[in-house]
């Protein structure tokens, strides 16, 4: 008997589809994969490149996230961008207003007025040239012809207008960022608190303004901050308060200093036991120095939570805080943008304070910027920061 010949079964259509599609699916992902990221990494549009060095640069000035770039980027990519880097190190803002210390002498002559009150601007006198014709000298921020919802001369909304302390705060907005800007109208009034507790915990600025009695404070120096749980206590660089030195001296940061005739220095001032000064931390880079500006763009420090602090040539402080790393409300601006609000209310010497989560600022005790720390009600444990004494402490 003669056995018939199987014929070998077809595989199944449907087996044979999945094997086809288990194989091609993932190397059309590996290539479309490979593709995205040498386009993203190697190309020469200008969009791309354009916000690829913003990645590199906002990755590279961070402390514990650069690995944001070194992981994904060759290094002399990297390197190509952070060599443009701006360097302010060499740079001085306000520096005539430095006074050498002298020894004390019987010389009872009166000291000068570091304000010239016969050219005092005000906030509705943009040119800072005296040409407002309706100068009250003492009202320096031309508060009693505002409002809340007015445009101030710099074309941002008071959200605040304080007469009885003589603050004025703007709401800031721009293209991917929100913040707030603060005008003091006395000097005098701003002073460096420090934490309680030097080397081992920081203060949370809430706190730190009701130690002090303070209406108003923004953070100042940096810290070590290992994976983001740094707790204030460790400051980097140096800084004066009270006069009390705290913290070693840092080459990489430049200085801002409050003079003793309520000046603001920033830049590259060393030695600040050689000067008459009653406030000083470390930090940088100078934004604008005796009225020129010193970035321009990003400058090649990304787009970050800033803080900054600087002077306008009547003497008027001015704070600003920007938020970011929050894609709903503000991811940040570049120290380019900070240079460009601060020209607009007519600083002449300004610099950057510590930035990132520990960006903050407080008002009437409580904080009015949406900063990006884990406590945003609260803010970061501080070292020390800029803060303002209430009218009535005179």
């Amino acid at each position: 008997m003669t056995r018939k010949r199987r014929t070998p079964k077809k595989p199944n259509k449907i087996i044979r589809f999945i094997k086809q599609k288990f194989i091609l699916i993932p190397l059309t992902i590996i290539i479309l994969m490979t593709a995205m990221y040498a386009l993203l990494v190697f190309s020469s549009i200008p969009l791309i490149s354009y916000w690829r060095t913003i990645w590199i640069e906002t990755a590279m000035t961070t402390a514990d996230h650069q690995w944001l770039a070194t992981a994904f980027i060759p290094d002399y990519i990297i390197e190509d961008v952070m060599k443009n880097k701006s360097d302010t190190s060499n740079v001085v803002g306000g520096g005539e207003h430095l006074i050498p210390v002298t020894p004390p002498s019987n010389d009872q002559t009166e000291p000068i007025d570091p304000i010239d009150t016969d050219n005092i601007p005000v906030i509705n006198d943009p040119k800072n040239d005296g040409s407002n014709n309706d100068i009250d000298k003492d009202d320096i921020l031309g508060q009693k012809k505002l409002k809340v919802g007015d445009k101030d001369y710099a074309g941002y909304t008071i959200s605040v207008n304080d007469i009885d302390e003589g603050l004025i705060i703007s709401d800031i907005s721009g293209s991917g960022y929100r913040g707030k800007v603060m005008l003091i109208d006395d000097p005098s009034r701003v002073y460096l608190g420090v934490t309680d507790q030097k080397g081992v915990e920081g203060v949370r600025i809430r706190t730190m303004m009701a130690s002090y009695g303070a209406i108003a404070g923004i953070n100042a120096s940096g810290f070590a901050d290992p994976n983001d749980s740094g707790t204030g206590g460790d400051i980097i660089g140096l800084s004066y308060a009270e006069g009390e030195f705290w913290g070693s001296p840092v080459e990489y940061y430049g200085s801002i200093l409050i003079t003793k005739d309520d000046k603001l220095v920033v830049g590259n001032v060393k030695d600040w036991e050689n000067y008459e000064i009653r406030a000083g931390i470390q930090f940088g880079p100078v934004l604008i120095a005796d009225g020129k500006a010193q970035i321009q763009n990003s400058g090649g420090y990304g787009i970050q939570p800033r803080t900054a602090i600087g002077q306008r040539e009547d003497g008027v402080i001015v704070f600003l805080v920007i938020d970011g790393r929050n894609p709903t409300w503000s991811i940040g601006c570049t120290m380019g943008d900070l240079v460009e609000i601060l020209q607009k209310y007519g600083v002449v010497n300004a610099a950057c304070c510590d930035g990132g989560s520990s960006s903050v600022l407080a008002y009437n005790g409580s904080v009015i910027n949406k900063n990006s720390s884990l406590n945003p009600e609260y803010g970061r444990r501080l070292p020390n920061a800029f803060l303002v004494s209430p009218k009535s402490a005179e």
